[in-house]
């Protein structure tokens, strides 16, 4: 019984892990550039339960105690292996703002922030007061000789990353490619730490000028999720409370002196 309950505990416990996450990506649906994250779970081994004790008389009528005799598997709960991030392109919208950005190949723009480059797909710029390109937390964006980007009056970007003003190239957006995306760790909402992996920059990043990648979060897959894992939870409490009742008849009862 004590198994039981340390079994439906665990899964209470999974199903808690499981809707966090789900919950965070409901409230990120509509944040630029946001990677939904998938929750991995893994089991702990199974236990294989025998009954033991059964005996037999033999020829002599003495008791010979049989071998274990195998019931069957028992679940030992189950566990969060690990978070990981989808990092599959969301949708692109044409917003009409010129200082919006977006990337359809691969590749993140790069933002210089406090704690060092950080990586980002959401695109959703703008000019501050002194005329520095910006992301939405007020960070520069960098060019391909890492300054930041200083912008007066009308521009335009190609889909190479170049920075037009009347027709003359002035600078380039820095957009970095890494080899292996799973090592990306999130840092807020969008952006991306790279914990120290290096990165390329593309020939062809498909820069689109007026457009916003949105965040690859699909609603109704996340509700229908989230339904999914508020059900499992159910399951595994009325399993705990189905246990503790049994354990209360058995403290109740057994042994008990009629």
């Amino acid at each position: 019984m004590i198994k039981g309950l340390y079994t439906a505990g665990a899964g209470m416990m999974l199903q808690m892990a499981r809707q966090d996450v789900v919950a965070n990506n409901l409230a990120n649906v509509n944040t630029g550039g946001y990677k939904k994250d998938e929750t991995i779970c893994q089991a702990f081994p199974e236990m294989l339960i025998s009954r033991l004790g059964d005996t037999k008389k033999n020829a002599l009528g003495q008791d010979i105690i049989l071998p274990p005799v195998p019931i069957g598997s028992l679940s030992t709960g189950a566990i969060v292996k690990d978070i990981v991030t989808d990092h599959s392109s969301g949708n692109i919208k044409y917003t009409e703002n010129n200082t919006d950005l977006a990337i359809s190949n691969e590749g993140y723009f790069v933002i210089r922030t406090p704690e060092g480059e950080r990586f980002t797909r959401n695109g959703a710029f703008k000019i501050n007061d002194v005329g520095v390109l910006v992301n939405d937390q007020g960070y520069p964006v960098i060019d391909n000789n890492n300054n930041p980007i200083e912008l007066q009056g009308e521009f335009s970007v190609d889909k190479a990353g170049n920075i037009l003003v009347d027709n003359q190239v002035i600078t380039k957006l820095k957009i970095a490619v890494f080899a292996d995306k799973r090592f990306l760790q999130k840092q807020g909402d969008s952006n991306m730490n790279p914990r120290g992996q290096t990165y390329t920059e593309p020939q062809n990043p498909g820069v689109l000028q007026g457009y916003q990648e949105i965040s690859n979060v699909n609603a109704v897959q996340e509700m229908v999720k989230l339904i999914s894992v508020m059900r499992a939870y159910e399951s595994c409490q009325k399993v705990v409370q189905a246990e503790d009742e049994t354990m209360g008849v058995a403290i109740d009862q057994v042994g008990a002196v009629n």
